[in-house]
């Protein structure tokens, strides 16, 4: 609307304050979802490397075990192999399911922020986008409500 407004009155850059207390409420709540996402997803990376260095140690323990010829133990070391490996699928599956929820939600914030510049013409709708971009980098929630209300950030 905004825009069909601008170009109805040949207007090359239109600046405009909104205020949607209920929009700004959800894409508050997205963000907490976005940043929980992040710390999972870097506490999953953790535990995954972890038990990867827990494989490759095992390996090299059955490997020495097998020239020993220690058969019995052997198995229990690949045994244990076998209930880390079903671990680390586990893990990769979680993996994928908060990738999933941090995708979804990456996207609801950029829709935000198509929004947030369409209410805007020009370099005004330019700056929205560019502002935005510097306070996600920032990591700057406050600073996206008030580009989202006014066109830019307050300092």
């Amino acid at each position: 609307m905004i825009q069909e407004l601008a170009d109805a009155f040949s207007l090359k850059d239109l600046k405009s304050i909104a205020s949607f207390p209920e929009e700004m409420k959800a894409f508050k709540q997205t963000i907490q979802v976005v940043e929980e996402c992040d710390r999972t997803r870097l506490k999953l990376q953790a535990d995954i490397a972890e038990n990867v260095n827990l494989v490759k140690q095992l390996v090299v323990k059955a490997e020495d075990v097998r020239l020993v010829g220690n058969m019995e133990h052997m198995k229990r070391i690949y045994a244990q192999l076998y209930e880390l490996n079903l671990e680390l699928i586990g893990e990769y599956k979680k993996r994928a399911r908060n990738h999933a929820e941090l995708v979804r939600n990456l996207k609801t914030v950029n829709s935000m922020i198509q929004k947030a510049a369409r209410l805007r013409t020009g370099r005004y709708k330019t700056q929205v986008v560019q502002e935005c971009r510097k306070a996600i980098k920032s990591n700057n929630i406050h600073a996206l409500v008030d580009i989202f209300r006014s066109g830019q950030a307050s300092n």
